[in-house]
């Protein structure tokens, strides 16, 4: 009966600070629905800083996270004497640094900043243009989650001159304004190149072949933020 009652008390504290953490999240004006950027995708996975760059992720990288991982793994068993079983995608990890280029700029990675501006601004004329949401005050906003771009390898298979794919790891969602149960709604943004592209491809004047494909990720992000914009803001 004790044990109960202690637990009863961890789920009531537990709901009451959900329930004041909703409290404490301002409305957004009447009609606009606010866009901000976050660190976590909608699994759960955070990433440690915002990407400013699109990286690079060769066989070498791979390499180094599955030893990494074997080591881990091996520390887990002795310590637990039960087997740890975790894998990963290549898409998944952040890459490294690509050095060697003249100019950066086509290196950078918007999603961040002008994106979450550009998104800011065709919801806010859209939501106008439509007449969409224009009598209700919006506490939870559009989260632009992620949003890490890297060139990746398509194969270990060994061969004279490996391909890359430009891979984006992007999520924008919006928590429901009535239930703080329901999951949040998502568009799903994550994208990959096809086909695969010798790297010399993308590193053509300053990987500007790189940064076309990703601005054209976005793009099509946008579009379907937009075109689900009315499910986001469902009650």
């Amino acid at each position: 009966m004790k044990y109960k009652f202690k637990t009863d008390l961890i789920v009531i504290l537990a709901c009451a600070a959900v329930l004041a953490g909703c409290a404490s999240t301002p409305a957004a004006p009447p009609g606009t629905l606010r866009v901000t950027y976050s660190l976590q995708l909608i699994d759960g996975t955070r990433l440690k800083e915002a990407p400013t760059e699109i990286r690079l992720v060769q066989r070498e990288t791979t390499g180094r996270a599955v030893a990494a991982q074997a080591v881990l793994n091996i520390l887990l068993v002795a310590l637990t004497r039960s087997v740890a079983v975790s894998g990963f995608s290549k898409t998944d990890l952040k890459g490294e640094r690509i050095e060697d280029v003249d100019d950066r700029v086509n290196l950078q990675n918007p999603v961040s900043t002008v994106f979450v501006q550009s998104l800011q601004g065709t919801v806010d004329a859209r939501m106008t243009k439509e007449n969409i949401g224009q009598d209700r005050s919006f506490r939870y906003p559009l989260v632009v989650g992620g949003g890490y771009a890297t060139l990746v390898y398509d194969t270990l298979v060994e061969q004279k001159e490996p391909s890359y794919q430009l891979a984006l790891k992007l999520d924008v969602y919006k928590r429901p304004e009535n239930s703080w149960i329901k999951p949040a709604y998502l568009v799903q943004c994550s994208d990959r190149s096809e086909p695969p592209q010798p790297l010399a491809h993308w590193a053509e004047s300053s990987y500007a072949n790189a940064r076309q494909e990703l601005d054209r990720m976005l793009s099509v992000c946008q579009s379907k933020v937009l075109t689900e914009l009315p499910r986001l803001l469902e009650e």
